[in-house]
């Protein structure tokens, strides 16, 4: 443990002040990364400049000014810096600062960004694992016959069989069976059901 311990951000301080634009990547600005990095704003745009190679142009931007005016009217974010110009760092960008900023709590500090952004893209699968489950499960009850398919097809039953317990012609079940397999509700088709033209394409 150093003295610089009780400065270094938290995981959660370091999610919170992500930042999201339309047509952006999640982002942090110039002035985010210096409270991170204790430094200054102008320190870390200045740095960022003498590295370009560590930089690719996918690991930061430059906000236009509409974007600049919607973080200060939203977020109460900086309206100037470095003469006017604002740096969003992605997450990798936020990852490659600590290779060219030397201050002492830089190792630190990469670390919990590390952590933060891992969090992040954990909770982000997670999310849409979710969302997924939420509409399959919307989409079975709006469709009871897909729900009686599925049924089918777990138990490894046949179409034959399926069709003789249902009300549903045999058109209708194979036409909604092929909905859900190209949808990838169900991994295969009825068993004994003729697979169509494009059921594996």
């Amino acid at each position: 443990m150093t003295s610089h311990d009780s400065r270094i951000p938290t995981i959660l301080d370091i999610q919170d002040k992500a930042l999201l634009l339309p047509g952006r990547p999640q982002f942090w600005t110039s002035h985010h990364m210096a409270g991170f990095y204790q430094t200054t704003p102008d320190n870390v745009v200045r740095q960022f400049r003498r590295n370009p190679n560590r930089f690719p142009d996918d690991f930061w931007f430059e906000l236009r000014e509409g974007e600049v005016q919607v973080l200060v009217r939203h977020f109460g974010g900086p309206s100037r810096v470095n003469r006017g110009v604002l740096i969003g760092f992605t997450k990798a960008g936020a990852l490659a600062l600590s290779g060219v900023l030397k201050t002492p709590v830089a190792d630190a500090v990469s670390v919990q960004i590390v952590r933060a952004i891992v969090a992040m893209e954990e909770q982000a699968i997670s999310d849409a694992k979710r969302m997924l489950l939420k509409l399959r499960s919307d989409v079975f009850q709006k469709k009871p016959i897909y729900n009686r398919i599925k049924v089918y097809v777990d138990a490894g039953l046949s179409f034959d069989q399926l069709w003789r317990d249902t009300n549903y012609s045999r058109f209708k079940l194979e036409q909604a069976a092929r909905e859900m397999l190209a949808q990838g509700l169900i991994p295969h088709l009825p068993t004994g059901m003729q697979p169509g033209l494009f059921d594996n394409a």
